[in-house]
């Protein structure tokens, strides 16, 4: 037991270094990184994270690096390599949110906006309702499991030492962003489709009978019939989640591994 704090330079700079990468991780992911989560919890979660990770973390040709250049550019890595699982963690969110912004604007309730806490901005209700009940699925499904297994598996595919990183594995990251916006096109597809059928309905209607003020009647029909929509396709979004979230843990595991 005498010895268990007598560590060297080289492990201390390696759990500083598996630290970094901790943080910035539990910083950026969804869910536990909002605003609401204090930051004491968030430094907190990142030691206990640290502490976990370290007795399996290899440092490889740390002694070779330990310059003050070479220190600074590997605490950088780290902190990008965190910051980047954690983008990645958050594209499922990203999705579900496009997907109720879109409705929202179809349904005509844009003109009313909450705080949303999981992007720390302003966003519509439908968005609100979408991104609770995509919070709830995914710790549902152990969705924050799929994830820290992933951080487990970064420090093999991409361990800690002085190396560079492979540009190869950002080029794909444009890709990335159009399959967010078309998830969340998808996603709100049968409410937008709904509400254009229902617009052209009550154009002939005003066509027909032009004492209807249709600007006035159509704005509650839309809302009325997007709800109904929006209950009928709950089990279609639970589906759709599902297959969400496992394609953003894919393409999570091809990032590390171009790394």
């Amino acid at each position: 037991m005498g010895n268990i704090f007598s560590f060297d330079e080289i492990q201390i700079f390696t759990f500083f270094l598996t630290l970094l990468r901790m943080s910035a991780f539990v910083v950026s992911w969804p869910v536990f990184g909002v605003p609401m989560v204090p930051s004491p919890a968030k430094i907190l979660f990142g030691v206990v994270l640290s502490m976990l990770m370290f007795p399996i973390v290899e440092a490889q040709g740390l002694a070779l690096a330990m310059s003050i250049e070479n220190m600074v550019w590997l605490s950088m890595k780290e902190v990008f390599i965190g910051l980047s699982i954690g983008f990645l963690a958050r594209m499922f969110f990203f999705a579900i949110s496009i997907g109720g912004q879109t409705i929202s604007v179809s349904m005509g309730l844009s003109a009313s906006q909450l705080y949303n806490p999981a992007l720390g901005e302003q966003s519509t209700t439908v968005d609100q309702l979408y991104i609770a009940l995509a919070s709830l699925f995914f710790l549902a499904i152990n969705g924050h499991h799929i994830f820290l297994s992933g951080l487990v598996t970064s420090y093999e595919l991409v361990p800690i030492g002085p190396g560079l990183l492979s540009a190869q594995a950002f080029s794909n990251f444009g890709q990335i962003m159009q399959q967010v916006m078309t998830v969340g096109v998808m996603l709100s597809a049968p409410v937008m489709i709904s509400v254009l059928f229902s617009n052209l309905a009550m154009a002939v209607i005003g066509r027909a009978v032009p004492q209807i003020n249709v600007l006035i009647t159509s704005l509650p029909i839309n809302i009325l019939l997007g709800i109904l929509v929006m209950i009928v396709t709950v089990p279609l979004l639970l589906t759709q989640m599902h297959d969400i979230l496992h394609q953003t843990a894919e393409r999570l595991f091809a990032y590390l591994k171009a790394l």
